[in-house]
């Protein structure tokens, strides 16, 4: 077997010392400034940030869609720096799903066939396993009677909930989660916050949500707080009664408070 089939590791995902420089004017800046962040197997994790803190920087580094100008990236294990853009572009099918704000799904291809995507890109046979997987998520999801529309006659959470089972029908080790429910309501986001949470405590599938809404990070277990291109604070959710506690620290950070 490969380093890659045989990988178990105590972190689905670890990034160390993880710096993204990118131009700016005549010099350069810092999006991420030495980002240290492990997710350990089967925990769900919140980064929250203000709007150019690096928190969707530091996500995208982490599922290989961005290479980081220093750092280390691993998942389970498995050390994505020194890959070819294609070996880990068959690494992320296989082990990172990815979730994103705009749902990125295919307008021409079913809701069913938005899902099972992945797995015919990858080469893999869509056998009776294979249907019986998607069909008991979309149950799960609420989806069953969608799997025959197209995205444009969904709606946001609809379209939202076919693209989350996309991204767990190849069971991956840990879902990256991108501003997940910036487009929806508040109903819609709880709803989506919900089946994260479930999907976390049922299938032991480790998340990194991206955020800057309290109301959606308390949802983890863990919040990691990103200003700067830095990883700043760290809080335990249980530290709060509820969202409206993690709201009311966060803001005093954000005036400069502990």
């Amino acid at each position: 077997m490969s380093e890659i089939e045989n990988a178990v590791a105590e972190y689905a995902a670890q990034g160390t010392g993880l710096v993204k420089t990118y131009p700016r004017g005549d010099g350069f800046f810092n999006a991420l400034d030495g980002v240290d962040l492990s997710i350990g197997r089967g925990e769900f994790v919140a980064m929250m940030g203000a709007s150019g803190s690096g928190k969707s920087t530091a996500l995208h580094v982490i599922a290989g869609l961005t290479r980081a100008t220093s750092g280390s990236v691993k998942i389970d294990g498995v050390a994505l720096d020194s890959m070819s853009d294609r070996a880990l572009t068959i690494f992320r099918r296989r082990r990172i799903g990815v979730v994103f704000q705009s749902y990125n799904l295919i307008p021409h291809l079913t809701a069913e066939e938005n899902i099972l995507f992945p797995l015919r890109a990858d080469g893999r046979k869509i056998d009776a396993s294979a249907r019986e997987r998607m069909a008991q998520l979309c149950a799960e999801l609420d989806l069953t009677r969608q799997l025959r529309q197209y995205p444009d006659s969904l709606s946001g959470g609809q379209q939202q909930r076919v693209a989350l089972a996309r991204a767990l029908n190849a069971r991956p080790s840990i879902i990256l989660a991108d501003e997940p429910t910036g487009n929806l309501d508040w109903s819609s986001s709880q709803d989506v916050c919900r089946i994260l949470s479930e999907m976390n405590r049922e299938q032991g599938c480790a998340i990194l949500l991206v955020t800057h809404e309290p109301a959606v990070a308390i949802w983890a277990s863990r919040v990691v707080v990103l200003q700067d291109g830095k990883a700043t604070r760290e809080w335990r959710t249980s530290e709060f009664a509820d969202a409206g506690e993690l709201a009311a620290r966060y803001q005093d950070l954000a005036r400069g408070g502990r």
